[in-house]
């Protein structure tokens, strides 16, 4: 069954590094959808950074502003990348599912490392987590993204191209 017909959403998922904010945005671009970026929503409902969401209130709480802000969005022709830890929570993916195709960016661990070392912005990725608590992590959610409607690789590929191989596939399934 085509979900994009209906709901005419696309919600990207992946691991930290995945491309989820850059990718969508250049799927927003050549669609004509709108990007909505919940990190970007939580921050600016929050008036906060997410590293000082993680700091004041922890991850529980930045869990359940991700859910709020993903629950929020009504309506169609959405692009929606979302954090990496989204897929943890089932009633996330009900909400996802709901809202359109969902699209699993994936990622071998080396080109993930090489995205996100040195990045100061990812919460579960500072410099006191070790790389093997990383690996763990991104191991511990591989099931879950998988879990995708569609699933896109993008290790050596650029975000046009990535963009635009989501793009093409989610036309010729649903002839959009």
């Amino acid at each position: 069954m085509c979900k994009i017909s209906d709901t005419a959403n696309i919600v990207l998922i992946g691991f930290m590094g995945a491309g989820k904010s850059s990718v969508g945005s250049e799927l927003a671009h050549i669609t004509g959808k709108r990007l909505v970026d919940l990190d970007e929503l939580i921050v600016r409902r929050q008036v906060r950074t997410i590293a000082e969401i993680f700091a004041e209130e922890g991850e529980t709480a930045f869990r359940d502003y991700e859910t709020a802000a993903l629950e929020s969005l009504t309506g169609a022709d959405l692009v929606v990348a979302t954090g990496g830890g989204i897929v943890g929570r089932p009633e996330n993916w009900t909400l996802m599912r709901r809202m359109g195709t969902v699209v699993y960016l994936r990622a071998d661990w080396l080109t993930l490392r090489t995205r996100i070392t040195g990045c100061t912005k990812r919460p579960l990725a500072t410099a006191d987590r070790s790389e093997e608590e990383i690996v763990a992590l991104f191991e511990r959610r591989l099931p879950l993204y998988e879990q995708a409607d569609l699933v896109f690789d993008t290790d050596g590929k650029t975000i046009f191209e990535t963009a635009g191989e989501i793009w093409r596939e989610i036309k010729d399934r649903c002839r959009v």
